[in-house]
């Protein structure tokens, strides 16, 4: 399975947990004007990131809101749910009401996907899956935040190395022998607004290197391990697969947008980052006088088989040994980071942890 890269793994299905309820709650009515200005004036100093909560917590904190559903019916009143989102993840808010739905109503509308809230309520793990309650019963509070209320810089995470990481692309590019793969690579990076543009993309929402310059850092690291690959299979075409490497991404510049959280653009929902870089790709070959159409072939070829499976989202699967070693650095380096990553953040006594995404357990020990 491939786990990075699809906005339909990370924002629906398994993403929000099942809607059935357990407990008994009563309505939360909308924060005064007054009481909600002083809230927003303390919530700057009150960040609690979403991966140290645990079941239990008292929360009181503020998130970007990244999805929102509709307001619907349970067996004590209303309730709708949200998702909220920091820089380290994304968590499950319910607000459960009581009967007066229009009171509901008015706080499910009172907030849009983008905007950052404020949240007071408790955690607990509900059928494997973190989610925060909001409710009167545990003098709960949701309202939105105004600008300058709270810290960007929580919501979403920035690496700090992105310079040193644009000149390391800079000298990769470089070493390309082949003057055609070299002139392409010049037309992406040395063009300032792409490399601006491309230095700053996130990688994906939430499964790997989702973070201002997350992108660049996953492209190094899939370089990386093809040069060693190259290193051990001197039979490889060496330029091709620095360059596959280097380019096997550029569809996500355009995939990928960033307000007070990651999210998925229209086009990158509905046509997908793979065919975006191969449009990207082919742009830039067509500005290229006399650029050979065996070269252009092969590297739309890497770009287009970097999932490795039709299943996995790639049109085509691996017919080269060039193809298939930027597939299975790409695709080792994103399932890395991720299993770090819920290893890092596992909220148990347990030794192991069942991802549901890889399909087996997790030593955390």
């Amino acid at each position: 399975m491939a786990i990075e890269h699809t906005a339909v793994c990370q924002l629906r299905g398994r993403s929000f947990g099942p809607p059935l309820v357990k407990s008994i709650y009563m309505p939360m009515y909308i924060t005064s004007k007054e009481k909600r200005t002083r809230e927003d004036h303390m919530a700057m100093g009150s960040k609690q990131l979403i991966r140290d909560i645990k079941p239990g917590d008292k929360i009181d904190s503020y998130f970007s809101v990244a999805y929102k559903k509709p307001v619907t019916d349970y067996k004590y009143g209303a309730m709708f749910e949200t998702r909220g989102a920091d820089r380290s993840g994304q968590i499950t808010l319910k607000y459960w009401g009581g009967e007066d739905k229009k009171s509901v109503q008015q706080i499910h509308d009172s907030f849009d996907k983008g905007d950052v809230v404020k949240v007071v309520g408790e955690a607990s793990d509900y059928r494997g899956q973190l989610e925060i309650s909001i409710s009167e019963k545990n003098k709960g509070v949701l309202v939105k935040l105004g600008e300058g209320s709270y810290d960007l810089d929580q919501l979403i995470d920035k690496l700090e190395n992105i310079d040193e990481m644009k000149v390391r692309v800079l000298s990769l590019m470089d070493q390309v022998e082949e003057p055609f793969m070299k002139q392409l690579l010049e037309s992406f990076f040395r063009d300032e607004r792409f490399m601006a543009e491309f230095a700053l993309a996130p990688a994906s929402i939430q499964l790997h290197s989702a973070a201002f310059g997350g992108l660049l850092q996953h492209t190094l690291n899939v370089v990386d391990v093809c040069m060693k690959a190259a290193e051990l299979h001197p039979e490889l075409d060496r330029d091709l697969v620095l360059t596959g490497a280097l380019l096997h991404d550029i569809g996500k510049v355009r995939s990928f947008t960033v307000t007070t959280h990651i999210n998925q653009t229209h086009e990158g929902n509905l046509v997908g980052h793979i065919i975006l870089g191969d449009q990207e790709l082919m742009g830039h070959i067509a500005d290229i006088k006399d650029f050979p159409e065996d070269i252009s072939s092969k590297l739309r070829h890497v770009l287009l088989s970097h999932h490795g499976k039709k299943e996995w989202g790639s049109p085509v699967e691996p017919m080269m040994p060039e193809a298939l070693t930027v597939h299975m650095a790409d695709d080792l380096d994103a399932k890395l980071d991720y299993m770090i990553a819920r290893r890092r953040d596992a909220v148990t006594e347990d030794d192991w942890i069942w991802d549901g995404r890889l399909g087996r357990l997790i030593y955390l020990r």
